[in-house]
């Protein structure tokens, strides 16, 4: 009875996200925080623009493993995945994916999609988070 009432729930939140019609959110996960928009692109499709700043290399002073293990997960994710990774000026590492979709994406659609997205990142971005400093 429980799993049913949780369902119900999840179901009722699905609905009120797609009655929304949001096309841009902020978000959570696995303690990284995102940012996710939809785009319109011409007459058909759209694009899914997702991005966040995943953690900060080690200097070598602080931790000197876990820097070249951070740099060499950098160069190998970005040979293998759609998305790409980035290391900014402050060694901060950023994670950039576009997805081109058939129909500019919104609400329910728009969150579909986002979970796609991470859930074929999510290894890459794990393995490459595993050896960077928190953000403060």
């Amino acid at each position: 009875m429980k799993l049913h009432d949780s369902l119900e729930r999840a179901r009722g939140h699905l609905e009120s996200l797609d009655e929304a019609r949001f096309d841009e959110i902020d978000f959570e996960w696995e303690g990284i925080h995102f940012h996710a928009r939809s785009l319109k692109k011409g007459d058909d499709g759209g694009e899914i623009r997702l991005h966040a700043k995943l953690g900060q290399v080690y200097f070598t002073i602080e931790d000197e493993l876990q820097r070249g293990l951070a740099l060499e997960r950098l160069f190998l994710n970005n040979r293998g995945v759609d998305g790409a990774y980035r290391m900014n000026r402050d060694g901060v590492v950023e994670f950039s994916s576009i997805t081109t979709t058939d129909d500019h994406l919104a609400g329910a659609k728009l969150m579909s999609a986002l979970t796609l997205i991470l859930l074929e990142s999510e290894n890459h971005l794990r393995s490459l988070r595993a050896h960077l400093k928190p953000l403060d």
